[in-house]
This record gives C-alpha cells, structure tokens and sequence, in this order.
C-alpha cells in the first residue's frame, strides 16, 4: 500500500512541470530586463558624448565667434581713430583759411572760405578779370600780391603744409559762351596760369610759391610740388547763395558781376588716412564673412 502512495506522488510531481517553466520565464524576463538596461545605460552613455562632443562643438565656434567680434571691435576703433585724425586735419585746414581770409580783410581785400573749409574762393571783385581776357588789370596787381603773400606766408609753415596733398589754383568762369582760346574752358584755365604767373616768374615777395613742396610722411615717401593749376570753364558753378546773374549786352558778353567767374584755391587734405581707411574698409569686409560664418555654424548646431 505504502509502495502504490509513493509512486502516485511520483507522478503528481511528473504531471505539473509549472513551477520549473514560471521560474525559466521570470529567469528571462530578468535577462532581458538586464539586457534593456544594460543597452539603455549604452545609450545613454553615448548621447552624453555626443552631446559632450556638441557641447565642444558650440564653445570652440563660441571661441572663434568671440575673437572674429574682437577683430571688429578693434577695427572699429582704428576707423573711429583714422575719422578723428581727419577731422583734426579738417579742422586745422578751415583755421588755416580762416587765417589767410583775416590777413587779407585787413588789407581791404574781400575773399570766401568755400566748401567745408577747403577752398580760398577769389570772387571776380578781387581781380576783375575783362570780358573774355586772362590778364590781370595792372590796377588789380597789388591785390593779387597780397593774395599770393598771405598765401605763401601760411604755406612756408612746415605744420600747415603737412597737413596737404595738393594745392590747386583753379579757373572758372559764368555760362556765358566763349569763341576764342577753347572755350571758356580755355578762358579759365588761361585766368589761373595768369595768376600763377603773376606770383611766379618775376622773383618777388610770392615766387617763393614755385618752390614749395609736399611734406613726406615717411622715408620712403617722396615730395612732390605742392600747387597745381587747372580750369573748369562753366562745369562748376557756385552754390545758389553766392551766385549772382550776370547782365548780357546784345551780343551776349558778360557786363555785371557773377560768382561763377572766379579763381578757387582748393587745398586737398594728405591721404594718409584715406589709405588707412581702405585698408579697414577690406578687412571688415573680410570679417564680416567669417562671423557669418559662425553664425550659420551656430544655428546649424541648434
């Protein structure tokens, strides 16, 4: 009897194999959750780098963005600083006019600071040049002395004329046409050689003016003759505030007094600054491209 309970038993056990698959399910479930875990802690792991390797990314572009922004920030300042020492020049030049207008006032002779303070504008007033002739009226001699004197006393200072590239004595007359020398276009130019002339080819108190020369900035800068003749016949004529409309007779000259027959002095500023500023000019353009750049890399990596 005790021999038939036991081998029941034995098949009781053989007949339910439940508890031995529950357990091999949950050893399984266990691995694969490992697995899970273990592929997620990879994961995970690799995001960090790649987001390390972002983040590296994003602070050397931060890098090069912050020294392209001070490369700007410096050439801003230089150009800041060429535009001032313009403006000193500028300012320097006007006074200097100024000066050369006050010395002739006193000497009863009437002449404009034109143009910003760059032009010694000698009205027909002063010279009274005759209808379609370049000579200077021989009662009209001592004026243009004085005119050349004063001239030549502000340009003998060595800190005036550095402060120039070129001195221009130019010619112009009103829109009324002329047959003879070229035109008024010849009409013009003839006034200012006969001017320069004047000053020039007799040794006087103003032929000193032949000899002056431009101030080097450098060594390797060579001086030049600093005073230029030109004309421009009718092309230029003045600003509507100082302009006067001639009378005509009937065969078309020009009776009254117009403001557009008239010698300038143009005095051009050196241009040193100028070379400066074009040098600037080209590498805030080049840098202007390089931040770009960045700032596409930059959203790119958003």
């Amino acid at each position: 009897m005790f021999h038939k309970r036991a081998a029941k038993v034995y098949r009781s056990d053989e007949e339910n194999p439940f508890l031995l698959s529950f357990s091999d399910l949950m050893a399984s479930l266990l691995a694969v959750f490992i697995l899970a875990l273990i592929v997620m802690m990879i994961q995970l792991h690799l995001k960090k780098l790649e987001l390390e390797r972002d983040r590296e990314k994003i602070k050397v572009t931060l890098v090069e963005l912050l020294g392209s922004l001070e490369e700007i920030e410096q050439t801003q300042d230089a150009i800041v600083n060429a535009l001032s020492g313009i403006s000193v020049r500028e300012a320097s030049l006007a006074a200097v006019l100024e000066g050369i207008q006050k010395d002739l006032k006193e000497r009863g002779i009437a002449i404009i600071v034109a143009e910003n303070g760059t032009v010694l504008r000698i009205p027909e007033q002063a010279l009274h040049f005759q209808l379609g002739k370049y000579q200077i009226p021989d009662e009209f001699s001592n004026a243009a002395n004085a005119i050349g004197t004063a001239l030549l006393s502000a340009l003998e200072d060595e800190s005036n004329r550095a402060l120039l590239d070129t001195v221009f004595i130019e010619g112009h007359t009103d829109a009324v046409p002329y047959s003879a020398l070229m035109g008024n276009w010849g009409l013009s130019t003839y006034r200012a050689i006969s001017l320069w002339n004047h000053w020039t080819e007799e040794p006087g108190a103003c032929s000193g003016l032949a000899n002056l020369r431009t101030i080097a900035s450098s060594e390797a800068q060579n001086t030049k003759p600093l005073i230029s003749v030109s004309g421009y016949g009718e092309t230029r004529p003045t600003d509507r505030s100082e302009r006067q409309v001639p009378e005509t007779s009937a065969a078309g000259g020009a009776l009254g007094v117009s403001a557009d027959r008239r010698i300038d002095i143009r005095f051009t500023l050196a241009t040193s600054e100028k070379t400066d500023l074009e040098n600037l000019h080209s590498q805030m353009g080049q840098m202007r491209t390089k931040t770009r750049a960045l700032i596409e890399k930059l959203r790119a990596s958003e």
